[in-house]
């Protein structure tokens, strides 16, 4: 009898034993690693498609104003927008094409905010050079740069008498973002316009009208996720006025432009815009209060495509590798 006693007491205290034993963990999995061919220097004989179009891409412009970034080296970036204004059947669009040479230079073709005679927003076309001041980078310093644009000439006709307008620019532009709020950053420049307007045929002035001006701008990006952006910015342009029919001769004066939007990025090398804008009329530079202020209103679609043409050049034939 004591045998049996003795078995299942010893039975019961290995059953605890084991019932103290903690639960067996399961065993960390691996994380998932980086795939080599998504890293690396972006200009290399090995690197793949997948990694040239990977980026990082910067772009140059919020939707017309410059940015103190430029596109990167051995870069080039074709943007454009187009809208359907209230006027039916005036199509009016807008684009940058800039090729980045070093980390802190770029040539471009770009249209230039202006508002011409007929009273709406039709970009006037330009090219020049935008730099970037080599500046230490990081949060809550700011980055600055400069761009020269040589105005080429736009020609409005309306019946005999032809209209030309031009506007060389030189503009000084800062961005800024802070360590606190990553997701923001701050925009702000002046752009000084030498401006011209002539009129031929009919109506034809002696000498061609010029004006100087001082045109503020600023702007913003908010970060709403990794691929989208809520963009906005607002700026004073040059404004051509001349009273068709009449012997009245033509003006130079300033427009304020407004323009909110979303910039999402599809791939990290193809971003798609959209924005609405509005232009307020403007009396000796200081725009006019009031809904009755607003005499233009339009919505605008366009993209922006990043072709990294040095680093293909570089996987082709092994020209501009790093």
């Amino acid at each position: 009898m004591v045998r049996p006693l003795l078995l299942i007491a010893v039975l019961a205290a290995a059953a605890g034993v084991a019932s103290a034993d903690p639960a067996p963990q399961p065993e960390p999995q691996p994380q998932p690693q980086p795939r080599a061919e998504d890293a690396g220097p972006l200009r290399t004989r090995q690197a793949t498609l997948r990694r040239i179009f990977k980026g990082p891409f910067q772009s140059s412009r919020l939707f017309s104003m410059p940015t103190a970034d430029t596109v990167g080296p051995y870069m080039l970036s074709l943007s454009g927008d187009g809208s359907l204004l209230q006027q039916t059947g005036l199509l009016t669009s807008a684009g940058v094409l800039a090729i980045g040479f070093g980390d802190i230079a770029q040539l471009e073709y770009r249209h230039s905010a202006a508002i011409s005679i007929s009273g709406v927003n039709a970009p006037l076309p330009g090219i020049g050079a935008q730099a970037k001041i080599p500046l230490p980078e990081g949060g809550n310093i700011p980055a600055l740069g400069i761009a020269l644009r040589l105005g080429v000439p736009r020609t409005e006709q309306f019946g005999g008498t032809a209209v030309v307008e031009k506007v060389h620019d030189v503009f000084v532009v800062g961005r800024l973002r802070f360590d606190a709020v990553s997701w923001l950053a701050l925009h702000g420049g002046v752009r000084y316009s030498y401006a011209q307007i002539e009129l031929t045929g009919e109506h034809a002035l002696a000498k061609p009208l010029t004006r100087g001006l001082w045109l503020p701008t600023g702007g913003y990006e908010i970060a709403m996720n990794p691929t989208s952006k809520i963009v906005g910015e607002i700026a004073l342009a040059p404004k051509f006025s001349w009273m068709q029919g009449t012997d009245q001769p033509p003006t130079i004066g300033y427009g304020l432009l407004g323009r909110l939007g979303l910039r999402w990025s599809v791939l990290p090398s193809l971003v798609i815009d959209g924005s609405i804008g509005y232009q307020l009329e403007v009396a000796n530079a200081a725009p006019a209060s009031g809904l009755d202020a607003v005499v233009q209103w339009d919505i605008r679609l366009g993209a922006e495509v990043f072709v990294p043409w040095g680093a293909l050049a570089c996987r082709a034939v092994g020209a501009f590798c790093e």
